[in-house]
């Protein structure tokens, strides 16, 4: 059976991912940020957001207009009870020196996306979440933890040679690394939830085969 969020594979893809998305990812914020005014359908577009990296996963190029589809809106009940839940409970393992809230915050780093992409009960997403991460946590701490120091080198050598300019050009250069950066970061979630989940989807549907 393949090893599952291997180091270098899991963060080429993750930054292909990125690279292939960055366009609509840019101009899915820019929808977002012009209609975060509009009452109901900015919690839509919040959550279209949140849930991106389940889009990511399939390996398709997204389409900006995605954070308008009504499903993201059906599911704001559960959404905010969910982010209710696992904000206080980190916030309360933060306490403990920190560490458990780590643990913690990996353990249910796919509640959300299980809401949105498995049409789970919020209850059954934390456990499910769970029970994917298990054995898993650590290998996406250091995938996470790899591109956050890269982002850091990156946005910290590019601020030493474009920070000091007041043209457009550095800031529009700085500007593109970010996002580039964060559609990485995304992206480093949508690997782990294809590795994750999908790959085990991919399995129980292979099970009846195999049986005939």
């Amino acid at each position: 059976m393949e090893e599952k969020l291997q180091f270098v594979p899991s963060l080429k893809d993750a930054f292909a991912i990125g690279v292939k998305n960055l366009v609509p990812i840019v101009l899915s914020v820019l929808l977002w940020l012009v209609t975060v005014w509009i009452p109901y359908v900015n919690v839509g577009t919040t959550i279209a957001l949140a849930t991106l990296p389940v889009k990511l996963s399939k390996g398709e190029m997204i389409s900006p207009m995605f954070i308008f589809d009504s499903e993201y809106r059906h599911c704001m009940g559960e959404y905010f009870i969910l982010q209710a839940l696992i904000t206080s409970a980190v916030s309360v393992a933060c306490l403990f020196m920190l560490i458990p809230a780590v643990v913690l915050s990996f353990s249910w780093l796919l509640a959300v996306y299980l809401l949105v992409g498995k049409k789970m009960n919020w209850a059954l997403c934390l456990s499910e979440s769970n029970r994917l991460m298990m054995g898993y946590k650590f290998k996406a701490f250091c995938l996470k933890f790899a591109v956050s120091i890269a982002l850091l080198v990156v946005s910290y050598v590019l601020f030493s040679m474009f920070g000091a300019m007041a043209d457009l050009l550095g800031v529009l250069v700085v500007l593109l690394c970010v996002l580039a950066g964060v559609c990485v970061m995304l992206s480093v979630d949508a690997v782990i939830y294809r590795e994750l989940v999908l790959s085990e989807d991919k399995v129980e549907e292979a099970k009846p085969e195999e049986a005939l």
